[in-house]
């Protein structure tokens, strides 16, 4: 009985929802269309200057021990037809490989204790301004990596983790802004306009560091070009971009009342946290958030490791066959139209809809991970397109999957709620490198079908949890209060500003 009141509930808010939908003013050009395109390159320079570092320093160290491993970097990033610029002797640096790996982790280390402060602070002050601040310090510490490198390798380190704790913030400040920014019945294609930035930068960070090393300048300009675009970023975003649309005067007041009407202001900012962590939906959230990283960290980290170790191809031309997973993200970003379509033009429930997509990109990824090891050894550029594809298909969840359950089951703490999932998420980032060269020690394509099929058993597992537990109905602790306890609220607010005077 009491589900199915609920998805009587359900059914008359999509309802509520789509009739106030059906003369949305126009999307091209307006103040949230503005939004959700800065977003995007500001989800892309959070990116990009997250893995530059990684395809950079093949151009900038050399690594001694590991001869059979510097040829291959040169096949990967220099042109053998023109000179040996990019060969072990002349590189500037000899890193040994731990300190690579610190180097390459360092990151890490700061992003992933700053998801939930990034959340909360969001939540607290507004997305706008957290975004802002966050990528500021990313773009300027990205500038200073070629001169205090120099100085002392160590000064790499430290500027990395003060990049991973700036962009921890950055990125759950995200969501609070489409909170803010969008009507539920376009939030889909704003934020797949936003969140393309993801593949996009994956997609052109590795021909561009390519070239930039091959360039006079060397290395150095795959720092400073992404790291000055970045503050370019930072001082259009701070003069286009306000906090909500009561805020921007060039908001007008039909889209202001647009985005407002479904969107409850509240004059007090509480979390509630105790009911957060006991909540079966939180945890399903955070589950799946975690499984759906597996894979993505496990494919886009180690793709050119694949190809190289297992598939023997020698020279991945401008790493084409490296980006053709984050191409097809980029392609698939476009179902979130195809989301937003269903709807508000069929009769398909919220959470349906929802799990459906779902469901497709953890599943169907799964198969194809499953089913990798059928190939014949010599299909070399069918196993890439397998793979590849395996990632595009789950894009799904991005862009009318789980992705959208933060707003839409936490409310005014989206941005806490993110930052709590995301800090799992960012688990397999340190857990897939070491689980892939614990099983590969041969690199074989039998020892890395092994590997797949761990994933795609996590896919499942990540499938499933969301299907049975999954939600997108507004939690009760992320409900607004009733018109009383919002003045009982402003009662104890003035008291205690009161005795504070006094």
């Amino acid at each position: 009985m009491d589900t199915e009141k609920a998805l009587v509930s359900e059914k008359k808010e999509d309802e509520e929802t789509n009739k106030v939908a059906q003369t949305p003013p126009k999307l091209f050009g307006s103040c949230r269309f503005t939004v959700s395109i800065l977003a995007f390159f500001g989800i892309y320079h959070l990116m990009a200057l997250r893995f530059n570092l990684s395809i950079a320093m093949v151009c900038m160290t050399s690594d001694p021990t590991q001869i059979k491993n510097s040829t291959v970097h040169e096949n990967l990033i220099c042109d053998n037809s023109t000179s040996n610029s990019c060969s072990d002797s002349e590189l500037e640096f000899s890193w040994d490989k731990p300190f690579q790996g610190l180097a390459l982790s360092s990151f890490f280390y700061g992003y992933i204790i700053t998801q939930i402060f990034g959340g909360y602070t969001s939540d607290r002050w507004g997305g706008r301004n957290i975004l802002l601040y966050g990528m500021l310090v990313l773009s300027l510490g990205t500038i200073g990596i070629p001169v205090f490198t120099r100085l002392d390798k160590h000064f790499l380190i430290v500027i990395r983790i003060i990049q991973g704790l700036a962009s921890g913030f950055a990125f759950p400040s995200v969501y609070n802004l489409f909170t803010v920014w969008s009507h539920p019945s376009e939030k889909a294609t704003l934020m797949s306009i936003c969140f393309a930035g993801i593949p996009m930068a994956t997609v052109t960070t590795y021909p561009l560091v390519s070239w930039f090393c091959s360039t006079p300048l060397g290395w150095d300009l795959a720092f400073y070009v992404p790291g000055f675009t970045g503050v370019l970023w930072c001082l259009i975003f701070s003069q286009v971009i306000y906090n909500r649309p009561e805020d921007d005067p060039k908001c007008s007041l039909e889209e202001r009342e647009y985005l407002t009407k479904t969107r409850n202001i509240t004059t007090k900012h509480k979390v509630p946290w105790a009911q957060i962590l006991r909540s079966k939906s939180v945890h399903a959230l955070w589950m799946t958030h975690m499984c759906s990283a597996t894979g993505y960290y496990l494919v886009i980290l180690n793709i050119s490791l694949f190809i190289r170790e297992a598939l023997e191809f020698k020279v991945l031309k401008n790493g084409f066959l490296s980006m053709l997973p984050s191409l097809g993200m980029l392609i698939f970003s476009i179902t979130g139209k195809l989301f937003d379509c269903l709807r508000t033009r069929t009769s398909l429930s919220l959470i349906f809809l929802r799990k459906l997509f779902n469901t497709i990109g953890f599943w169907v990824p799964a198969l194809l991970f499953l089913v990798l090891g059928a190939l014949q050894s010599y299909q070399k550029v069918e196993h890439v397109v397998i793979v590849a594809s395996s990632l595009t298909v789950h894009e799904l969840c991005m862009t009318g999957g789980f992705y959208f359950s933060h707003s839409e089951i936490g409310g005014k703490h989206s941005g806490v709620l993110f930052g709590i999932t995301n800090t799992f998420a960012q688990i397999p980032g340190f857990v897939t490198p070491t689980m892939v060269s614990y099983m590969t020690p041969n690199g074989t394509l039998d020892e890395w079908y092994d590997v797949y099929r761990v994933v795609g058993v996590i896919y499942i597992i990540g499938g499933l949890t969301y299907l049975v537990f999954g939600s997108s109905k507004l939690e009760d602790w992320a409900k607004e209060p009733t018109t009383e306890e919002n003045n009982e609220a402003n009662d104890e607010l003035f008291i205690e500003e009161q005795s504070k005077l006094n």
